[in-house]
């Protein structure tokens, strides 16, 4: 299932569930967002710096820091990713019966 289709179907149970159930699913899609937005956000800065870097590097070097950056973007992804394929949430975010 696609990130799109897991905020889909959180969202469309919004309005039949109980209030507890709502506020669970909205935990979910805050976290989706919130992690979303730092996803783009260490991108912007990975583009930044290696932008700032492509003249003052060697080429080795300037492959370690694309390296060290495309690993700080890859955790955002990573999350996200096992959220939508596989329903795997932060600890916080798992309640019984959700």
């Amino acid at each position: 299932m696609s990130l799109e289709n897991s905020i889909h179907a959180l969202l469309a149970g919004l309005e039949t569930s109980d209030r507890e159930d709502w506020r669970r699913k909205a935990a979910r899609v805050g976290w989706v967002k919130e992690t979303a937005a730092a996803w783009r956000e260490a991108q912007k800065r990975m583009d930044e710096r290696c932008d700032a870097a492509v003249g003052r590097l060697s080429k080795e070097e300037f492959g370690r820091l694309c390296d060290e950056e495309e690993a700080k973007i890859d955790a955002f992804r990573a999350s996200l990713k096992a959220a939508a394929e596989r329903d795997v949430w932060p600890r916080e975010l798992y309640w019984a019966g959700v």
